[in-house]
């Protein structure tokens, strides 16, 4: 009986350890489930992620603008990639490959909708760390002015560890 106590405690460790230590892993574009935060310190958190559609959902808090405080908005969204392709000449590798993101937000009472598209993965600025490099549009429903509905510019998010 202690045996089994025992054995049935050491598997149980054994298996938190385990789960805990996945858990500790930063998201990566293969597996974007995780928090990524951008330079305005927002969190994008990917909560599931389907392989086999490439379907994402989670919540995204925002530090900035209208929506900046401590309420998570819904997130849904995709990650879509294609075989590595080669270079036109021919030489194998030369060419340039990269997960593609979107997402997009719904800001609630707000009445505001944003969207982001870019890549995920490895570039130039990232120092060898994976990163989302999108552009994104926000949609407003009420502003000053009829030109001023749409704003637009560009985030990079990196994982949180």
């Amino acid at each position: 009986m202690n045996k089994r106590i025992t054995f049935s405690v050491a598997l149980g460790l054994a298996l938190l350890s385990t789960c805990a230590s996945l858990e500790a892993k930063p998201p990566t574009c293969n597996q974007p489930v995780g928090k990524w935060k951008n330079g305005q310190k927002s969190v994008l958190n990917v909560k599931t992620y389907d392989a086999a559609t490439g379907a994402i959902s989670g919540e995204y808090i925002s530090h900035s603008g209208a929506s900046a405080g401590s309420t998570p908005y819904p997130v849904a969204g995709w990650i879509n990639s294609a075989p590595v392709e080669s270079s036109a000449s021919g030489k194998a590798g030369k060419g340039d490959h990269t997960e593609v993101i979107t997402f997009a937000v719904r800001w609630g009472k707000l009445g505001s909708v944003s969207a982001w598209t870019g890549t995920c993965g490895v570039n130039s600025q990232s120092f060898g760390a994976e990163q989302i490099s999108a552009l994104w549009h926000t949609t407003r429903s009420n502003t000053g002015f009829e030109w001023d509905h749409t704003l637009t510019g560009s985030d990079r998010f990196d994982p949180i560890e």
